[in-house]
């Protein structure tokens, strides 16, 4: 027995697969979709129903209930039904940290928080009858909170509602094909909503990774 006790505490110590998939640094990487709408009034009257874009999540997962969701989408809203003649699209990059819960195995729940970048387009015909293109980049700040279900072991697919606020300000603009300078610099509600869909695929560190 005496000589079985060390080799029996050394086979104890070795990690084994499941121990180091959970002492590693998760990344997975998949598609999103979301349905997007502004909510400014304005936008939200001309619109009349969301937009849709898609893009891709980047998902890092620390060990512990941490962990960092970076997203980037591609956003397009044409002309609406109510008769307006524009369209508005925005290329959106967000970064949070975030923090997770497993209630039960399978279906986790998570929330966060972090910087919102987008750089977007504008044209239409406005109020009073004419045609303003304008563009312009803001950094905001969003909120994130999702439900993620483990389809297979290295597929989820994960529910997000995010809230992002933002403003744009704007000192010159293209009214009715000539450039004009905005004095004051109008200032512009760039805040938006958004139902989120992705798939996202387990690389590296995690059980049942590709890699």
């Amino acid at each position: 027995m005496r000589r079985r006790l060390p080799l029996l505490a050394l086979l104890l110590a070795l990690p084994t697969g499941g121990a180091v998939s959970a002492d590693g640094i998760g990344i997975r990487i998949g598609p999103m979709v979301s349905n997007l709408s502004p909510t400014d009034r304005g936008y939200q009257d001309r619109f009349l129903t969301p937009g849709t874009s898609a893009g891709a999540v980047a998902d890092l997962d620390a060990p512990g209930p941490l962990g960092f969701r970076i997203t980037g989408e591609y956003f397009w809203k044409g002309s609406s039904p109510a008769g307006w003649d524009g369209e508005v699209s925005a290329v959106i990059v967000s970064a949070m940290p975030t923090l997770s819960l497993e209630p039960m195995r399978g279906l986790g729940t998570f929330a966060g928080a972090g910087a919102v970048f987008a750089s977007a387009r504008y044209s239409g015909t406005d109020d009073f009858g004419s045609f303003v293109e304008a563009e312009g980049s803001t950094v905001g700040f969003g909120l994130s909170v999702g439900v993620e279900v483990r389809i297979l072991p290295v597929l989820s697919g994960v529910v997000e509602y995010r809230r992002s606020f933002a403003d744009l300000r704007t000192d010159n603009a293209v009214i009715d094909g000539e450039s004009a300078t905005v004095y004051p610099a109008a200032e512009t509600d760039m805040g938006f909503s958004q139902f989120c869909l992705s798939f996202p695929v387990s690389l590296f560190g995690m059980d049942g990774s590709l890699f």
